[in-house]
């Protein structure tokens, strides 16, 4: 391995260890990251997704909230509901994040599905409102597992949801906000107890 590869390896480690730090600002985010990626990587290994490919979405699901440095405390650890000012400073940190790793070469491919993980299947999402299979499919994966973490966990705002909350809304969506491949997955292993909910 080249000096440069192992520096770029040695600066996405330390941002990894910058996610752990920022995720300690709010202890209903504590471990979001590694359980995101754990759950991106388990569904990619049920679609027979390869293990380099696998590499990528999981180093990209443990860097997707990287962009949340700059969020101010008011905003991150609001009770309620974000204003319509609020919520465009949270839909522009995966371009923040985006930013900060575009000097990492080795990190193209995670930088992209960390850039667009906040699409949609409709094409109602950002920031660039990609559609369907024109959103990176690691992307598409990452948002669905912070979603299911999300609806799962305690959060500032609201407890945890059942699980069964969980797989409605799931299925729901299915098709426009979520991939109706990776949903039918998600649900599949959610009746298998893959994710449990935190206890309230």
């Amino acid at each position: 391995m080249s000096d440069k590869m192992t520096g770029e390896d040695n600066v996405s480690e330390a941002l990894i260890a910058l996610v752990g730090i920022l995720e300690t600002r709010d202890t209903f985010t504590k471990d979001h990251s590694v359980r995101v990626s754990h759950i991106a990587v388990r569904f990619g290994k049920i679609m027979k997704l390869d293990s380099e490919f696998l590499g990528q979405v999981s180093r990209a699901a443990l860097l997707h909230d990287i962009g949340m440095v700059g969020i101010p405390d008011a905003v991150l650890f609001k009770p309620g509901n974000f204003t319509p000012s609020e919520r465009n400073v949270i839909n522009e940190t995966p371009a923040v994040a985006a930013n900060i790793l575009a000097p990492i070469k080795s990190l193209a491919a995670e930088r992209e599905m960390i850039l667009h993980h906040g699409e949609r299947w409709d094409g109602s999402g950002y920031p660039d409102g990609l559609h369907g299979e024109g959103i990176p499919l690691g992307a598409r994966l990452i948002a669905i597992s912070e979603a299911i973490d999300a609806m799962t966990q305690n959060r500032s705002y609201r407890r945890a949801r059942p699980i069964s909350y969980c797989m409605e809304q799931l299925e729901k969506y299915s098709g426009s906000q979520f991939d109706p491949e990776i949903a039918q997955v998600a649900i599949s292993e959610l009746c298998k107890g893959l994710v449990r909910k935190t206890k309230n």
